[in-house]
């Protein structure tokens, strides 16, 4: 077969290893959801960013990663504060039949929706009456390039919909690259990757979807199928999907465009390569070549010379000296760099305070240890209000669980500018972390593209001080 096998609704294997269903087939699952790290990173970003911000949140992942999975996971998380459309951006051609479905979503009634002729007037109506509810209404769109472009611009106009500071319509989408026609929601998108699986996590991937489905035996695949899925697929779970199906089913992919050797043609090319390589290796030892006619010329020229008496032999000085002093100073270079390195090393573990004893001071060595790291994370509420408005900084995460943000300081060393706040959501404690403060976007962008692997992979969300502070103070008036 050159092609990989699809799929079938009750593949032979199920029986054979006693499955509920099929694990690898194109259906979104819940109970098949495989919750890695970054997977699960990027969910919690998206559930923060739509709780607690006006954000659009634009999901950009290749086809296969898991767009789809991760909207439905979030649409299943979310709590009694949202209120979801999701829309079909497959079979959703007319604009009119995508106004009746948020209207229907957003919990107009048909009757109402019959009588009345402005279904654009009655759909902000409705975002408006949700909003002194505090619900937030959020549209769900798929796959955003397949709207048609009519469709799309008349989307981005409800979500430029404002009541006062605040927009009446937010959004999470996904798409397999940026779409310039964004770029009028500039200001409210917020970009978030989604990378494929990496190596590492292909293996604890086909076990969630095994056991998903109700399989409790040893994986019926062994290491070297595992790393031929993750070196065929690059990380795709849906080539994987495929891969692992195909495997099970006892059938081997080949190469869809195996290599041919076409002898005749090769042949005759071969005697212009030959040529060809011929006059470059001339080339390259060109140098020598001329060295080994010079000397025979040279040897000839010496023996038609005569024999110099003692008297005229000339005198040759080598500068054996000059040669030595270049290898001393050599050796003294390198044994500075080594000694400028090793300086750096122990001031960069190592503090030195100095105590008055009398006439002699001696130094006080104070280890840099976690516990310093911990120390540079207390800025607090107070300082997130003192700093400048207008100035900028990055989120890099939020959890319920105020040890995971402790832990995610030591992870990444993180010194300086550091602060945390907490904001509550759902009735319930959700702790944030700060990094950075900067003057402008342009400054904290180009100082984020500067941070060491791995802090410079993970999902960030740039903000203003003043959005931090106005939710700061919005908490303190629920209080």
């Amino acid at each position: 077969m050159s092609q990989l096998a699809s799929s079938s609704p009750e593949p032979s294997y199920i029986t054979r290893l006693a499955l509920q269903a099929a694990p690898f087939n194109e259906a979104i699952n819940a109970n098949l959801f495989f919750k890695g790290v970054q997977i699960e990173q990027r969910l919690n970003l998206l559930l923060h960013l739509v709780g607690s911000s006006g954000k659009i949140s634009l999901l950009v992942a290749e086809s296969g990663v898991g767009k789809s999975c991760l909207l439905t996971q979030l649409q299943q998380r979310a709590g009694d504060e949202l209120v979801i459309c999701r829309i079909d951006t497959h079979d959703s051609s007319d604009i009119q039949a995508i106004l009746i479905q948020c209207l229907r979503a957003f919990g107009v009634d048909d009757d109402e929706i019959n009588a009345s002729s402005a279904h654009v007037q009655l759909l902000q109506h409705r975002l408006s009456q949700l909003q002194k509810l505090n619900i937030k209404p959020l549209l769900l769109l798929d796959d955003v390039n397949k709207l048609p472009p009519d469709v799309l611009e008349e989307l981005i106009n409800w979500l430029l919909w404002q009541q006062g500071d605040n927009y009446l319509l937010q959004a999470v989408m996904a798409e397999n690259s940026e779409l310039e026609v964004l770029s009028r929601l500039h200001e409210r998108i917020q970009i978030i990757d989604l990378p494929p699986l990496n190596e590492e996590e292909v293996k604890g991937y086909l076990i969630q979807r095994m056991a998903g489905v109700g399989y409790q035996e040893a994986l019926p695949f062994n290491d070297k199928d595992i790393k031929r899925f993750y070196r065929q697929s690059k990380g795709n779970p849906c080539q994987i999907n495929k891969l692992a199906h195909q495997q099970l089913l006892g059938v081997r992919a080949k190469l869809n465009n195996p290599i041919k050797l076409n002898f005749t043609r090769f042949l005759r090319w071969s005697g212009f390569i030959l040529l060809a390589c011929s006059l470059l290796i001339l080339l390259i030892f060109q140098d020598q070549v001329n060295g080994w006619l010079t000397t025979t010329d040279t040897q000839d020229a010496l023996i038609e010379q005569p024999i110099m008496e003692d008297d005229e032999l000339a005198t040759v000085i080598v500068d054996e000296q000059s040669d030595n002093n270049d290898i001393e100073e050599r050796k003294e270079l390198i044994s500075l760099v080594d000694e400028i390195s090793e300086i750096d090393i122990v001031d960069s573990k190592l503090e030195v305070n100095t105590i008055d004893n009398g006439d002699e001071s001696r130094p006080t060595v104070v280890e840099n240890s976690v516990a310093a790291v911990n120390e540079s994370a207390t800025y607090q509420q107070d300082w997130i209000l003192a700093q400048r408005s207008t100035n900028y900084t990055f989120q890099l995460m939020g959890s319920w669980q105020y040890d995971e943000l402790i832990e995610f300081v030591d992870k990444y060393a993180l010194v300086g500018d550091v602060a945390e706040f907490e904001s509550i959501r759902n009735g319930r404690v959700w702790y944030a972390l700060l990094y950075g403060t900067y003057e402008s976007k342009k400054v904290a962008l180009e100082a984020s593209s500067q941070w060491p692997a791995p802090l410079n992979t993970l999902p960030s969300w740039l903000r203003r001080f003043d959005s931090v502070q106005k939710q700061l103070k919005n908490n303190s008036s629920k209080q």
